[in-house]
Formats: C-alpha cells, structure tokens, sequence
C-alpha cells in the first residue's frame, strides 16, 4: 500500500504500480475437479431478508460523469483462448433456475432494466448492430429494414432487360430441415461441439418450407449465395424480390404490347368492315373532322418499345410501331436527366420501324426519350448510357 492508501496485491514481480487496488495473480491449479477460478464472486442471495436490493455476483464500472475522448472504457472486459478448440468464452453468460431471464443482458443508454417475457441466452433492450454476417437457424421479426441509402452505394446500373432467361431457371422447391441428430449422422456437424443433452431442443421444427437449393442458385446468380464458416450455403433471398419485380415489370410490358398489336388488328379490320358495309354512316364519314377523330382514336394503338441493349455503351435500338394507313405527324424526342430536349427525330413511315442511336459523344447518365404522334405524347421511357 503507498501513501495515498492505493492497493496492489501481485505474486510477482513486485508491485510496479497502485491502482486503488489492483489483484494481479496467476492460478494454474484447480480444484481438482472441474474448474480453475483466478478470482470468483459469489453471492448467495436471502431475498426474504433483501426483497428489494440488486443483487450482483461480480461488479465492474467504468464510467465518466461528463463525455470525454479518453481512450476506450470498459465495465467488464474478458479474454480467453487457445484451449479445447471452439470453446473459448471471452465472456461466459448462464441463465439457471426455473424463472425466466437472459444468459447475457444488454441495454442501450437510455433505457434499462426490463422483464424478458422469457427464457433467453441473450436479450437486448436497444438497438444491436453486427458488423459481419450474422449466423441463425431461425430469424423471427416485426420490420426487417435493408440498408438502401444511395449514398452507400457504388456502380449503380439498372438490371439488365434479359432476366427473364436466368430467373424462370430457378424452381423452387419444398422440404424440411434436418435435425441435429441427422446432421450429426451426415457428418455435417461435429458432436462434440454441442450441447448433447439439449440435441431436442436445438432441433430446427418439422414444418414444410418452401425455397430454393443453394446448389442451384449458385448456377444462376453466385452473387445471390454466401457460405458460411462452417461451409454452410446461404442465399440472399431479399435480393431476390428485385429481380423478381424487375422480370415482372418486363412482362407486364410485353402483355401491354401484345394487348396493343391484338386491338389494332381487331380494330383495324372492324374499321375496313365498317366502312365498307356503310355501317353507323351518318352521312359526312368522309369529313375531315371524322377522319381525324379515327386518326386519333388510333394513336392509341402505337406502341414504343424499351431501347435494347439497356443499359448500353455507345449504340442503341429503339422500336416502335406505327398502325399503316393513317396520317401521322411523327417524332423521337430525346431528353436529359432535367427534362431538356437534347435531340428530336422525324418518323415518316408507319408499321414497324425502329432508330438506330449512336451516343459515343454522350455523357453517361440517364435519359429519357418520348414518341409523339399528332401532337400527343403516346409514351415515354427511361435508358441508360455507361461510361
């Protein structure tokens, strides 16, 4: 002890420094049974006799009333390793008893103590955040939320207009996982790194599941499947919703435009028929103002396809088509991420045609283009030019 009442117990070397009071000792042996304790806290609790205190075990603090940069704080810091291989505990939490609690209990600043609802190995009042991959044979949740901020993000391109080949190949598939016991026989597991006499209660549930073979996604999107420290395949099912909406939308596009093909060659012959049989003739059907109220009535028909390929380096095709034997004022208009008219291009001809778009001399980014017919904008859609 030094002058100002500082405390240092140490086997050796002498004490070089005081700490208030600082045990610094090494234990090698046991005793003699099972454990070897360097320094243990016992606290045999009477509740009958202290109904209302905080009991604690072991104590540790390590707090400054005012925030300040001071290096790290810890209240309880452990270290442990290189014995039996996989059972190194830096920190050693245990639930016992019959009522419910945590092994490990964790709380955020500002909030505290609360009742678990349950029996748990670890429970959190507060947010958790894992930096690395985290490892489950079950994940229950009320909001699942994937960080998708732009600012976090690099190589954005839109995905590409072929998906449809590569997801239609996925076939889903039903199953049941395997308990412990048959991982064990597989020789997946390895016994001595469980809890043997719980093998029932980490048994994953007999239910049906529905998904996909990790084996196969691999085939198709190995961007999709992750493998884990114990060779374990995963997939990443959310980035499958994506690709999922995306081959919808594609879809949806190309009913649109069967739609249109099928009610122009329905009305387009239903027009002929009319005309010829002199049907719902009013007498000035060769107007001018009725011939422009058919023309009109058949800019809805025309349909403007997705530029192919998109995104795209330096060329494009743009298709679009036309019905035949109407009168048309027809253009391409081009535009830029902020709606400026950066090119326009006449169409003359009607039925199927298509515009070759060379952008070499452009600069990367998104662009816009619109097909206008008589006036009216009939659709507008987006494409993208890389570097």
């Amino acid at each position: 002890m030094d002058s100002d009442g500082n405390v240092a117990i140490e086997t050796s070397p002498a004490p070089a420094d005081y700490l208030k009071l600082r045990v610094y000792f090494s234990s090698t042996e046991g005793d003699g049974v099972n454990y070897n304790y360097t320094i243990a806290g016992v606290n045999n609790i009477h509740t009958s006799l202290y109904p209302t205190l905080v009991h604690h075990g072991l104590y540790g603090s390590a707090y400054c009333s005012t925030a300040k940069n001071a290096s790290q704080a810890y209240g309880v810091y452990g270290q442990a390793g290189n014995v039996t291989n996989g059972f190194n505990y830096g920190v050693y939490g245990k639930l016992l008893g019959s009522n419910n609690g945590a092994g490990v209990f964790g709380v955020m600043s500002g909030r505290g103590a609360t009742n678990t609802s349950g029996n748990w190995a670890g429970f959190f009042n507060g947010d958790v955040k894992i930096t690395d991959t985290l490892t489950a044979y079950r994940v229950k949740y009320y909001s699942l939320v994937n960080m998708s901020d732009q600012r976090i993000k690099k190589n954005i391109a839109p995905l590409a207009t072929s998906l449809y080949s590569k997801v239609s190949q996925l076939n889903a598939v039903e199953f049941k996982y395997k308990s412990n016991q048959e991982l064990i026989v597989d020789g997946i597991l390895d016994e001595e790194i469980l809890d043997t006499t719980n093998l029932t209660i980490n048994a994953v549930d007999n239910r049906i599941h529905y998904g996909y073979i990790a084996q196969d996604v691999q085939l198709i999107f190995p961007e999709l499947v992750y493998m884990g420290q114990d060779s374990i395949l995963g997939v990443d099912y959310l980035s499958l919703v994506p690709l999922i909406i995306e081959v919808l939308k594609q879809q949806n596009d190309k009913i649109d435009d069967l739609e249109m093909l099928l009610n122009n060659c329905c009305k387009s012959s239903t027009d002929e028929q009319q005309l010829k049989s002199g049907e719902n003739n009013t007498g000035d059907i060769e107007t001018n103002e009725h011939i422009i109220s058919v023309d009109l009535a058949k800019v809805e028909q025309i349909i403007l396809y997705q530029n192919e390929p998109n995104p795209f380096n330096g060329t494009t095709v743009i298709r679009y088509y036309i019905p035949e034997n109407i009168q048309i004022d027809a253009f391409m208009a081009f535009y830029d991420a902020y709606g400026n008219e950066i090119k326009k291009v006449t169409i003359n001809e009607t039925g199927a045609g298509k515009i070759e778009v060379n952008a070499h001399n452009v600069a990367a980014g998104i662009y816009t283009y619109s097909l206008l017919v008589n006036g009216k904008v009939v659709d507008t859609k987006k494409m993208m030019k890389n570097k």
